[in-house]
Formats: C-alpha cells, sequence, structure tokens
C-alpha cells in the first residue's frame, strides 16, 4: 500500500507543473477558441448617434433610457429591468394603428404558429394610451390571443417624444414602428419589421447572438485567474 501511495506520489509531482500550466492556459485557450467561433462570426451595429470619449478617444454608443417606466407607463404588472430583462425588444404602437394589424403579421405568425421559438424572447409592446384608454392595446392582445407578448402603455402627450428617442438618427427606411432590440447596457442593436416572418426570423437570430456574446463574457469572466500581489 505504501509502495502505491509513493508511486502515485511521484507521478503527480512530476506532472504538478504540466498541470499548473494547463490551469494558467486554459482561460486563455478558452478565450482563442470563443474568439473564433461563430459567437463572434457576426458583428452587431449599434444605431444612433455615437460620440467620442475625450479622456480615452473610445467611441460611446448611444443609450435609450428606460427610466421612465417607472412613473409615466402603467406596467401591468410588468417591468423592464436589466436583472430580469438584460436583452428586450419593444415595439411602439399607436392609437392610429387598431386597424392595422398587418404590422404585426410576421410576429403574429411566429407567436400562432411557431410559439416555441420565440417563448425565451420578451417582447414588450408600447402602446398610446389616449383619453385613458388603450384600444389598440386590446385589439391587439386579440390579434395575439395566446401569445407570449407584454403589454405597456403610454400617456398620449408623452409618447412620440418616448417614442422618438428609440429612433434618433434611424436609417431613413426605418419606421417608428418597427421592433427595437436593446442590448444589456441598452445601446439600439436592430430594428426589424414585424410586418414580415423573415425580419421576425432576423430578431430571433440576432436576440440569440447577442444572448451567445454575453455568456462568452460571463463564462471568460468566471474562469479568469486573478493574481494577488
Amino acid at each position: 500500500m505504501e509502495l502505491s501511495l509513493i508511486y502515485y506520489s511521484g507521478i503527480f509531482m512530476k506532472n504538478k507543473k504540466w498541470l499548473l500550466l494547463l490551469i494558467i492556459a486554459l482561460p486563455s485557450a478558452l478565450w482563442v477558441i470563443l474568439e473564433t467561433s461563430t459567437i463572434n462570426s457576426k458583428k452587431l451595429p449599434f444605431y444612433g448617434p455615437k460620440s467620442i470619449s475625450g479622456s480615452t478617444g473610445d467611441t460611446i454608443y448611444y443609450k435609450v433610457d428606460l427610466d421612465f417606466y417607472s412613473d409615466q407607463i402603467q406596467t401591468n404588472k410588468a417591468t423592464i429591468n436589466t436583472k430580469e430583462y438584460p436583452i428586450v425588444a419593444l415595439m411602439f404602437v399607436k392609437s392610429s394603428y387598431k386597424s392595422e394589424s398587418f404590422r404585426l403579421a410576421g410576429l403574429w405568425e411566429y407567436i400562432n404558429y411557431k410559439k416555441e421559438k420565440v417563448k425565451d424572447l420578451p417582447v414588450f409592446i408600447v402602446a398610446e394610451n389616449v383619453g385613458g384608454t388603450v384600444p389598440v392595446a386590446d385589439s391587439l392582445k386579440r390579434l395575439t390571443s395566446g401569445g407570449n407578448l407584454q403589454f405597456l402603455n403610454i400617456n398620449q402627450q408623452k409618447f412620440d417624444s418616448v417614442n422618438k428617442t428609440f429612433f434618433r438618427k434611424k436609417p431613413y427606411y426605418i419606421d417608428y414602428s418597427f421592433i427595437v432590440l436593446l442590448d444589456e447596457n441598452r445601446n439600439i442593436r436592430g430594428f426589424y419589421d414585424a410586418r414580415y416572418v423573415a425580419e421576425v426570423k432576423r430578431l430571433l437570430d440576432e436576440f440569440k447572438h447577442l444572448r451567445l456574446k454575453e455568456a462568452k463574457k460571463e463564462l471568460i469572466k468566471d474562469n479568469e485567474i486573478k493574481i494577488n500581489k
């Protein structure tokens, strides 16, 4: 028994340096694998006005402020916060869109016929509140019966100004009713026309892409070796 312990102890000591080297190299190897994987094969753009930091020279990307939800929107027990919804999609719907169900045709098809594909995608429909009522929200709820959308509403006087903050310096072909995709820093990463199934598929693909990027950052952070000086 003692000879066996001495034998295995000797093997361990011989391989101790290799084990230490492997432990040190693992995070670097992990980083290389992730950086060259399909997670980074696509770079999503940042939308909105950009500026340059005077101290570092880094690009500062436009962020939207979701704090207005706390006091200007009746949330119907729904909240939008970074912890619960690190990546989120929003669609602003004017009261005048009540009879324009085609604006949600592609999204409606996914929710009703491909529900499994959108079950993890948080989509908030932000509807205009006119005179204390939100008829368009009721109409959309019937249109997307059984779906996983969440409905918020915002008062008519503030709707346009809030809506437009999500579309500052937007490309000319993007309408104010497009779905907006936000990352965990609340940068705008995509606009999608909910009328078309292909656009909703693109939204789902890019939502998953952002989730993988965030998971990659967490994985690298969790496996980082910190050396105490």
